[in-house]
């Protein structure tokens, strides 16, 4: 693993290693502060917005309290008033005379009325017994049978309870009530028979002041806070949709919720909810708060996004400030490296611009002052080099005028006067080209003139036995080459290879063509041929030795191109018996 991962980076770019370094710089802190930091504050956040919660729970809590136990306390002050209520409830209607009445119901209606201060009491309502004439007073007194047909007073005789709450859309009171309240009722007992009902106490509370009282619990978005009585029955909802929206079904709630002070969660229609659920004292209510999870975390989770963007935004700055410090920070040596390269390839240039003082400047200063040495050094190499390639080429020439001034003497001696000024017009023009103005490089099309005279020369001392086909398309004559490197290739075909045929008669034809970034030329004949052991003479590019020896042209040739050009061109030579 630690190798493999060595050899990539190896492979990478400086400004690779440099940007992948500060990435993983950048990158580590801030996946820290992603998911580690991020988290923790989270988990802060949900801390206190639950401690808010609770806060709010329990100042509610200790308000609803206090308000139902006022009314609780309200209910005892009147049911239990012996001067008032008892004394009165308590009289035989029989010997009951109408002034007593007139007078007691009086006493009885400002006694009801001064409990009745409109904010925790906003009606109260006393049923009393047939025979009582004020009991039809209308206003605060009612007869008991009006409340023994009633849904709520069932309910109150089912449950066995001193006191019961209840609201005016489950139990419906009069007709005439129109402004929805929380009741509660309590039956009067007689004090010396207390299986005797003798009265029916009722006391409401405006239902729009205790959803105001409850809707302060309610301190996280979409949560709800309801009165729950010991039936299943929700008295009272801070907001009516989402009680049906969360409750299982609409007016109720599983018993689990019921009777308890505890916090709990529970899945309701696919959703997380939370419940904190406390039991009003003295009484069979339970006051529950719904709370959705997803607002409770959706504090943290925003400030998670809100963080992430920020990170994101930093960490894109921290990138493109780290690809411009890197590119910086390796553009010298980038250019450094391509001036290294350059050298490879011979070219010696120096750096002109700023260098700096660091360690990279340095290199590019050792550069500048190694690459002023190897151009005196190559300047030396270069005139050697020209001096050997003129040495080579003054050897061929005086080597080919030997030879025709020998074919000319050899004319003269058989009288071959018009072949001789034939033989001396192409050796004046073959010298011309040869000459060239002293330059060494010729073009292709112009070393192909040098053939053609040649040929024409070997052609008059041989009656006309070489055919010469010169393939070479027009593109390809403007490209340069080294004078008198066909030449030598052309005369060695004659000489060796159609000379040594039975009738000593042939063809040479020269084509050209491009190979990749390369033009190549090729010369075949239809000769005799060489051998292996030939073969190997030649591709052996030994030195040459005896200047006189068979080939030494070929080898001339050979080491002027590779002087030239580089050790990886040259000649290359294909044959066999019969083949040239």
């Amino acid at each position: 693993m630690f190798n493999a991962l060595n050899r990539i980076l190896l492979k990478m770019r400086l400004k690779q290693k440099l940007l992948l370094s500060y990435l993983l710089l950048i990158l580590l802190p801030i996946l820290y502060l992603q998911f580690y930091a991020s988290g923790k504050v989270a988990g802060i956040i949900q801390e206190m917005v639950s401690f808010s919660l609770n806060q709010s729970f329990s100042q509610t809590h200790s308000f609803l309290t206090y308000k139902l136990k006022r009314i609780t306390d309200v209910s005892d002050l009147i049911a239990l008033d012996e001067n008032q209520m008892t004394r009165i409830l308590t009289r035989n209607v029989a010997d009951y005379s109408l002034h007593d009445q007139l007078q007691d119901g009086n006493k009885l209606s400002q006694f009801l009325s001064s409990f009745r201060d409109g904010t925790d009491v906003s009606t109260i309502r006393l049923f009393l017994p047939d025979g009582f004439l004020f009991a039809n007073e209308g206003s605060s007194m009612f007869r008991l049978e009006d409340a023994l047909n009633t849904t709520w007073y069932a309910k109150l005789i089912t449950s066995r309870v001193k006191l019961m709450w209840f609201s005016s859309h489950d139990y419906p009171t009069q007709a005439t009530d129109s402004t929805p309240v929380i009741s509660l009722v309590r039956l009067i007992r007689h004090p010396d028979h207390y299986n005797d009902t003798i009265g029916i106490l009722r006391l409401d509370m405006d239902e729009q002041m205790l959803k105001e009282i409850v809707s302060r619990a309610n301190t996280v978005k979409n949560s709800l806070t309801y009165l729950q009585s010991s039936d299943g029955l929700v008295l009272i909802a801070s907001d009516d949709a989402l009680l049906k929206q969360h409750l299982p079904s609409e007016g109720s709630v599983s018993p689990v919720f019921q009777n308890t002070n505890s916090s709990n969660t529970q899945i309701m229609n696919g959703k997380r909810l939370e419940f904190h659920q406390m039991q009003i004292p003295q009484t069979d209510l339970t006051m529950v708060t719904v709370i959705p999870h997803q607002e409770i975390v959706s504090k943290s989770t925003r400030l998670q996004q809100e963080l992430l963007v920020s990170l994101l935004i930093v960490g894109l700055l921290a990138i493109g400030l780290a690809h411009f410090i890197s590119l910086h920070m390796t553009r010298r040596i980038t250019h450094l490296s391509q001036k290294m390269k350059a050298m490879e390839a011979g070219f010696l240039e120096p750096i002109i611009k700023p260098s700096g003082d660091d360690e990279v400047g340095e290199l590019i200063q050792s550069y500048n002052y190694m690459s002023q040495q190897l151009a005196l050094l190559k300047d030396v190499e270069v005139k050697a080099i020209k001096s050997e390639l003129k040495a080579l080429q003054s050897q061929i020439n005086p080597h080919f005028l030997y030879n025709t001034l020998d074919q000319i003497n050899w004319m003269a001696q058989f009288g071959m006067n018009d072949q001789i000024a034939a033989l001396v017009h192409s050796l004046a023009g073959y010298y011309k080209l040869t000459l060239s103005n002293g330059q060494d490089i010729i073009t292709i099309g112009h070393e192909l003139k040098l053939v053609a005279y040649y040929v024409e020369i070997q052609n008059i001392r041989f009656e006309q036995r070489i055919e010469l086909n010169l393939q070479v398309d027009e593109e390809f004559q403007q490209g340069l080459i080294p004078k008198l490197t066909l030449q030598p290739i052309i005369e060695n075909a004659i000489l060796h290879g159609i000379l040594r045929s039975e009738n000593r008669e042939g063809s040479i034809t020269v084509t050209c063509e491009r190979q990749e970034d390369r033009i190549v030329l090729s010369v075949i004949d239809d000769g005799v041929g060489m051998d292996e052991k030939h073969l190997e003479t030649l591709r052996s590019g030994n030195k040459i030795i005896n200047p006189s020896g068979s080939g030494y042209g070929i080898r001339n040739v050979q080491e002027r191109i590779k002087l030239y050009y580089g050790e990886t061109f040259g000649l290359q030579f294909f044959s066999s018996p019969e083949m040239a």
